[in-house]
C-alpha cells in the first residue's frame, strides 16, 4: 500500500509538459509558442520600438560576434532577476532575458521589429552566417526516451541538450524563412501569370535557403529545404530566385557523393514536371547534366540483387546493423553497394523525365502551328530533353535503346523543319551517341541519321548561336570521324556543304568547319577530286544541293570552289583554314582543331581583339627589290584592336 502513492508520482513523471511536441527528425522540442505568447501578454509594444537602424544594426552584429565565440551558450537565457517586480519589467529588460538566437530570431522576423524589412534582412543574413558556422556536418540523431532514461556521463547529456536546442532554433529559423518568403509575393503556384515580382525580403529568404543546401545538404530538415527550392526553381516571375534555386540544385548534384540526396532531390524535380509538364522552365531540366551518373543499369542491377542479400544478413542482427549504421553515418568512405543503387534509382527517374517530353513532342503534329501557346514551353524542353539523353545514353540498357531510337526517328522524320536548330541537332548528337555506345551491336543503317544532319547544315549560315556550331561540329565528328562513311559520294556532298557554309558563315563557325573539312581530306582522299579543275573532272549530271538525300546531289559533278574566295575573308584564322584545306596540308592538332579554333575566335570576340588579314598585292609594272622586296609578313598579317560593335559585327569580317 505503502508504494501506490510512488508510482502513481512516476507515471505523473512520465507524462512530461504538456507544451512539447516531436518534429519530423524525432526531436522533442519546447513549443515556440508559449515564449510568442509571453511575449504578447507581458509586453505590448515591439521590443525594437527604443533602437534606432544604427542601434539595431549595431545589435545583430554584437549579438552575431558572441554566438559565434561561444555557441553553447547561445541557446540558454541569461539568469532572471527575481527581486524585479513583473509591474516595473521593462522592454530591455524583457528583451535582454531571452537568449542571444532567440534575439536573433525576433529581430529577423518582420511582424516582430515594427515592420522593419532592413532590419530583418540583416538578421536573416546574419543567422545564415552563424548556421553555416556552427552546424555540424553530421547528421544529429536525437537520442530515444529509453536513451534518456539512461544514466550517462555529464559531458554526454551536455551534449544531448545542445544538438537538440540547435536542432530547435535551426527549425525555428527555417520557418521563419518559408513564412518570409510567403508572405513576401511566394503564395500560390509560380506559374499563374502574376506580374508582381516578390519583395526584397522574400528574394533574399530564398536565396538564405539555397546557401544553406549548398553548405548543409547532409544536415536535418534537407527535406523541407529540398521542397521549398525545388517548386521555386519554376519561378516566372523572379529570374533571380529561379536561378538561385537551380544553381543549389546543381550544387547538390555535382558535389553529393553518396548520392541519397540527389535521389531524394531528383524525384522532387521529376514529381513536378510530370504534375506540369507544359509549365516547366527550360533551366529546371537542365539541372539534371550536373548529375555525375557513372553507374550502368546492368550494373545497378546487380547491385541491387547484393542489397537485397545484405538486407537479409543484416535483419538476422538488428542491434548490430543500427551499429553498423551509426558507424558509417560518422565515416567519410562512400559505400559502393549503396552508391550504385541510388544512381541506379536517379537515371530511371531522369530518363522516365526525358521520355515524357519527348513523347509529348513527338504526339504534337504539324509543327508550332499546331501548338497551344500557352504550352509552348513544351517545345523549349525538348533542347534541354535530348542534351541530356545524349549525355547518359551510354548507360541505357539495351531495351531502353530501341524505344529511343524509335522516338528519335520519328521526330527527325516528321518534324525536322519545324524543330529549332539546337533541338534537331540535339536528336542527332543523341542517336549517334547511342549507337556508338550501347547500341554498338545493333544492326541499324545510320542513314536516317546522317541525312537529316545534311539538311540542318545549312541553317548554321544565318545562326550567330556559337553553341549550335559546337553541336553541329559534334555532329560531324562522330559522323565521319568516329566511325568510317563508305559512302564516297555522301562524304563528298558532305565536304561540298561544309565548303558553301563556311562562305556565307561568322567566323566562329566558318573557321571550325574549314578546320573540320581539313580533317575529312585527310581521313576521306576520295574527297580530294573536289579540290580538282571542273574542267579535268569527267562527269555526267548537274550538282543539286537542295535535295533531301545527300547521296542524290550529285557532288563529283562540281568541284570546291568557295575555297578560293574563303581566302579572301578579311577574317585571318578563316582565310589560313581554306587555304589549308585547298592545299591539302595536314592539321596541326590540337592547336588546330575546330574546338580549338572556335574557343579562340569567341574568345578575341568577348575581348573586343580581331585580327584581320590585310591582302597586298604588287603593281604589274613594280620592279622586284626596293621598297616593294619587304618581308611579307610585315605587310599581310596585320592586327588592331578596335571596340566591339553590338550590331552586324560578324558580317563586317
Amino acid at each position: 500500500m505503502g508504494s501506490a502513492p510512488k508510482s502513481r508520482s512516476r507515471k505523473k513523471a512520465k507524462k512530461g509538459p504538456a507544451t512539447t511536441s516531436k518534429a519530423a527528425d524525432g526531436v522533442v522540442k519546447k513549443h515556440p509558442q508559449k515564449v510568442m505568447r509571453t511575449i504578447e501578454t507581458d509586453i505590448e509594444e515591439s521590443p525594437l520600438s527604443h533602437l534606432n537602424l544604427s542601434m539595431r544594426r549595431d545589435l545583430i552584429a554584437e549579438l552575431s560576434e558572441a554566438v559565434l565565440e561561444d555557441p553553447h551558450s547561445a541557446f540558454a537565457a541569461p539568469k532572471k532577476d527575481d527581486d524585479m517586480d513583473k509591474s516595473e519589467r521593462t522592454i530591455t529588460s524583457w528583451f535582454e532575458s531571452v537568449s542571444k538566437m532567440r534575439r536573433l530570431l525576433l529581430m529577423a522576423d518582420v511582424s516582430k521589429n515594427d515592420n522593419d524589412e532592413f532590419t530583418a534582412k540583416l538578421g536573416i543574413m546574419s543567422l545564415l552566417a552563424i548556421f553555416q558556422d556552427i552546424l555540424p556536418t553530421y547528421r544529429i540523431r536525437v537520442p530515444s526516451q529509453a536513451e534518456m532514461n539512461v544514466r550517462v556521463s555529464k559531458d554526454t547529456k551536455k551534449m544531448w541538450d545542445y544538438e537538440r536546442d540547435l536542432l530547435t532554433h535551426y527549425r525555428l529559423y527555417l520557418q521563419l524563412l518559408e513564412k518570409t518568403w510567403n508572405n513576401g509575393g511566394g503564395k500560390g503556384e509560380s506559374s499563374n501569370g502574376g506580374t508582381t515580382p516578390p519583395t526584397g525580403l522574400a528574394v533574399a529568404s530564398i536565396l538564405c535557403l539555397s546557401e544553406l543546401l549548398k553548405s548543409n545538404y547532409h544536415f536535418n530538415f534537407r527535406s523541407n529545404i529540398l521542397t521549398v527550392l525545388v517548386r521555386q526553381s519554376n519561378n516566372k516571375r523572379c529570374t533571380k530566385v529561379s536561378q538561385a534555386c537551380c544553381d543549389a540544385l546543381k550544387h547538390v548534384f555535382a558535389t553529393d557523393a553518396q548520392g541519397d540526396v540527389s535521389l531524394e532531390a531528383t524525384k522532387l524535380l521529376a514529381k513536378m514536371i510530370k504534375e506540369r509538364p507544359n509549365r516547366i522552365r527550360p533551366d529546371v531540366l537542365r539541372t539534371f547534366l550536373s548529375l555525375p551518373l557513372r553507374v550502368h543499369e546492368d550494373e545497378a542491377q546487380a547491385a541491387k540483387l547484393a542489397s537485397v542479400a545484405n538486407a537479409k544478413k543484416r535483419k538476422k542482427d538488428a542491434e548490430a546493423a543500427e551499429i553498423e549504421d551509426e558507424m558509417k553515418e560518422g565515416e567519410s568512405n562512400v559505400d559502393k553497394i549503396a552508391l550504385a543503387r541510388a544512381q541506379s534509382d536517379t537515371l530511371h527517374s531522369v530518363t522516365l523525365t526525358y521520355f515524357r517530353v519527348l513523347k509529348s513532342e513527338a504526339d504534337a503534329k504539324g509543327g508550332r502551328a499546331s501548338i497551344n501557346p500557352t504550352t509552348d514551353t513544351a517545345v523549349d524542353l525538348l533542347s534541354p530533353a535530348l542534351e541530356g539523353l545524349a549525355k547518359f545514353a551510354h548507360l541505357i540498357n539495351i531495351d531502353t535503346v530501341v524505344d529511343l531510337l524509335a522516338v528519335l526517328r520519328t521526330l527527325l522524320k516528321e518534324r525536322s523543319d519545324t524543330l529549332p536548330i539546337d533541338a534537331a541537332l540535339n536528336c542527332i548528337l543523341t542517336a549517334f551517341q547511342t549507337l556508338q555506345g550501347p547500341g554498338r551491336e545493333m544492326q541499324i543503317d545510320q542513314k536516317e541519321y546522317v541525312t537529316p544532319l545534311y539538311r540542318q547544315l545549312s541553317r548554321l549560315c544565318t545562326d550567330k548561336n556559337s553553341s549550335h556550331t559546337e553541336l553541329a561540329l559534334k555532329c560531324l565528328s562522330l559522323a565521319f570521324l568516329k566511325r568510317r562513311e563508305y559512302s564516297t559520294v555522301r562524304v563528298a556532298a558532305f565536304f561540298k556543304q561544309i565548303c558553301t557554309v563556311s562562305l556565307h558563315a561568322p567566323p566562329h563557325t566558318a573557321a571550325p568547319l574549314l578546320a573540320f573539312s581539313r580533317q575529312l581530306v585527310q581521313r576521306y582522299p576520295s574527297v580530294q577530286q573536289l579540290l580538282e579543275n571542273e574542267q579535268d573532272v569527267i562527269t555526267t549530271g548537274s550538282y543539286t544541293p537542295d535535295v533531301e538525300d545527300p547521296e542524290h546531289s550529285n557532288p563529283h559533278a562540281t568541284s570546291a570552289w568557295e575555297l578560293s574566295l574563303s581566302k579572301f575573308r578579311i577574317h585571318e584564322s578563316v582565310a589560313k583554314q581554306a587555304i589549308g584545306t585547298a592545299e591539302q596540308k595536314i592539321p596541326q592538332l590540337p592547336r588546330e582543331s575546330p574546338d580549338r579554333i572556335r574557343a579562340t575566335i569567341l574568345r578575341d570576340i568577348k575581348e573586343g581583339h580581331i585580327g584581320y588579314r590585310r591582302s597586298m598585292r604588287k603593281h604589274p609594272l613594280s620592279q622586284g627589290g626596293g621598297r616593294g622586296g619587304r618581308d611579307k609578313r610585315n605587310r599581310n598579317n596585320q592586327i588592331r584592336f578596335i571596340a566591339p560593335r553590338n550590331t552586324s559585327q560578324y558580317h563586317l569580317l
